[in-house]
């Protein structure tokens, strides 16, 4: 906020409003994620995992206990910034060792379908491509390289996409629903109507706790990305800095908190500096800072 009026009182006004929609979409971003609590590794003693597995075995008609679950979720506002979150629940519990999050790279616009896609594609391809380089064959059932069950946050839209990428990767076998979170309905592919399962039901708990908590991790990356952007957006108030300049820039240093960290030696040596430019740029950074 406060770039942004130091932009408005220099009359750079273009800056300043594109700083203001940065700021609008973060705190869009950032209102819900008060809503959604880290899911602790320890669950409270009154949650009984085993037995929420079990009951959803058994709604789902699956052949055992899903002990390896995988929840997805998109975030994005206004179209920009999209990312995917995946969160793997063991036994019930959080497995934050095998979290995932996803900048979302082949879709543009606001297209969660798309981007559910995508994550989904690049999820378990690896996990394909890392089963087969330990010699295992993944794509026989029961061989333990992929997950019991998938939950992707949404309706069938999501659903659908989700399951044609499965398709594609020889994976269909792998049981997959959605959860929509307003009626907190399970649709399933091939079937028209969602199930609907009373609120205190301990299997649709143990899915609000996964979805819930794909929601926190997607959420919390989108927010990380858009102040780092808006962090970045300094360097275009430097005279000519041009994009190329700016990304390897970026690419050297990993954010401008670190920029402003390295000697005039080291920013001399980014492609595209020298020594009189990688002079500038330090003071000028070191002057906005005393700003």
């Amino acid at each position: 906020e406060a770039e942004m009026l130091k932009a408005a009182q220099a009359q750079n006004f273009e800056l300043a409003a594109k700083l203001r929609d940065m700021l609008s979409d973060l705190r869009q971003t950032t209102r819900p994620i008060t809503r959604y609590h880290r899911t602790p590794a320890n669950l409270p003693l009154a949650i009984n995992p085993d037995a929420d597995l079990a009951e959803l075995a058994k709604l789902l008609n699956l052949p055992a206990p899903p002990d390896w679950i995988e929840g997805f979720d998109i975030s994005n506002i206004s179209g920009t910034l999209a990312v995917a979150s995946l969160v793997v629940f063991k036994r019930g519990r959080p497995d934050r060792s095998n979290y995932r999050r996803y900048q979302i790279k082949s879709v543009e616009g606001q297209d969660d379908f798309a981007a559910m896609a995508e994550a989904v594609r690049r999820r378990y391809t690896r996990l394909l491509n890392e089963a087969q380089a330990r010699g295992e064959k993944p794509l026989e059932q029961g061989s333990g390289c992929l997950p019991n069950l998938i939950l992707v946050d949404g309706g069938k839209g999501q659903l659908n996409a989700a399951c044609a990428e499965l398709e594609k990767l020889g994976l269909a076998f792998i049981p997959v629903i959605g959860l929509a979170k307003e009626f907190e309905e399970i649709y399933r592919p091939g079937s028209a109507e969602p199930l609907r399962w009373p609120h205190t039901t301990g299997a649709l708990k143990l899915l609000q706790r996964i979805r819930d908590e794909s929601h926190r991790v997607a959420n919390t990356y989108n927010a990380q990305l858009r102040l780092r952007k808006i962090s970045e957006s300094i360097l275009d108030e430097f005279p000519g800095i041009g994009e190329r300049r700016k990304a390897a820039l970026l690419k050297k240093f990993g954010s401008v908190q670190r920029l402003r960290m390295a000697t005039v030696e080291q920013i001399a040596a980014v492609p595209g500096f020298g020594g009189k430019m990688a002079e500038a740029l330090k003071a000028f950074l070191e002057a906005r800072s005393s700003d």
